[in-house]
């Protein structure tokens, strides 16, 4: 004798492979959430720290006379450059960033072109905020953001 199997019952269950895709979908994406914002973490600060390192690289590779070209104890041209740079190359990630601040100091100390410095420092501090998933990763890293820090010191050639 042949089985039949009733065909009724298996027409009942379409779409429950829908339904539970549905439920679990929402799910998955929130535990993606995390990850996604340390490889953008990670990815802004190697972009923080290439131009970091390319200001101090600018700055350390400056002549005497562009060192120390200003007038009353002012940042000399050079340092504003050296800004320039490392602004110009944020300019990739800064829609993404709640602030950039590029600072160059000379011998720990603004560069005010009173003296040669020994070593010229240049730190990049960028404040980042995740608003896609902030509901998930506020709590980890904090309301405000989060605020990562590139420094770079170098040698000054022109000693």
């Amino acid at each position: 004798m042949k089985a039949r199997f009733n065909r009724g019952a298996r027409r009942a269950q379409t779409g429950s492979v829908a339904v539970e895709a549905a439920i679990i979908l929402p799910v998955l994406i929130l535990f993606l959430a995390v990850p996604l914002f340390m490889a953008r973490i990670f990815w802004y600060y190697s972009v923080a720290e290439k131009a970091a390192h390319d200001g101090a690289r600018f700055m350390s590779q400056a002549t005497r006379l562009e060192i120390q070209d200003s007038t009353g104890g002012a940042e000399p041209a050079v340092a504003a450059l050296a800004k320039a740079i490392v602004n110009a190359e944020l300019d990739e990630i800064r829609p993404g960033l709640v602030g950039a601040a590029p600072s160059v100091l000379c011998d720990g100390l603004l560069c005010d072109g009173l003296s040669v410095p020994s070593t010229v420092r240049v730190a990049v501090r960028i404040r980042i905020h995740d608003e896609i998933f902030g509901f998930v990763t506020n709590p980890l890293f904090g309301e405000d953001g989060l605020l990562l820090v590139a420094d770079v010191t170098v040698r000054y050639a022109g000693n």
